[in-house]
């Protein structure tokens, strides 16, 4: 199960550096230490549940965040950044409901929230993406 998790993830990363017309210059598949490179997205799992729908079928909803950290040194430009990240992103969720066929689907609504951000240290304007996200597997018995 865990590598179809950390699929996802590498799904919704390939979907945050493909904003349009922000270039985000960093989505590694795991969080970086350092947000030296801006914009980057980090992409993780915030919470979830998991039950057995019977012998036969496993379920886990799981909540992904993809934050999305921009610069914030001049306020003006990071929320004109801000106002593009968001609709872009949302319509490129909205595209690929299966993240590549990686998940059984997103369940929307997709929140976002807006909010400064200290990123190791680094202050930075953070877009906070939550995308509940379902799996269906079978159990290991």
């Amino acid at each position: 199960m865990s590598k179809i998790v950390d699929k996802a993830i590498n799904a919704i990363q390939n979907l945050a550096l493909e904003i349009q017309p922000i270039n985000i210059k960093a989505a590694p598949d795991y969080i970086p230490e350092s947000a030296a490179v801006l914009p980057l997205a980090a992409t993780h799992i915030t919470g979830g549940t998991g039950s057995a729908d019977d012998a036969t079928q496993a379920r886990l909803l799981l909540n992904i965040n993809c934050d999305i950290h921009i610069q914030r040194d001049n306020i003006a430009f990071a929320y004109k950044q801000t106002n593009s990240i968001i609709p872009d992103f949302l319509q490129r969720l909205a595209g690929d409901p299966t993240l590549d066929g990686t998940v059984q689907t997103i369940i929307f609504p997709v929140t976002v929230t807006v909010s400064p951000a200290d990123y190791n240290g680094i202050v930075t304007q953070m877009i906070s993406f939550t995308i509940p996200i379902k799996f269906l597997e079978e159990p290991i018995t």
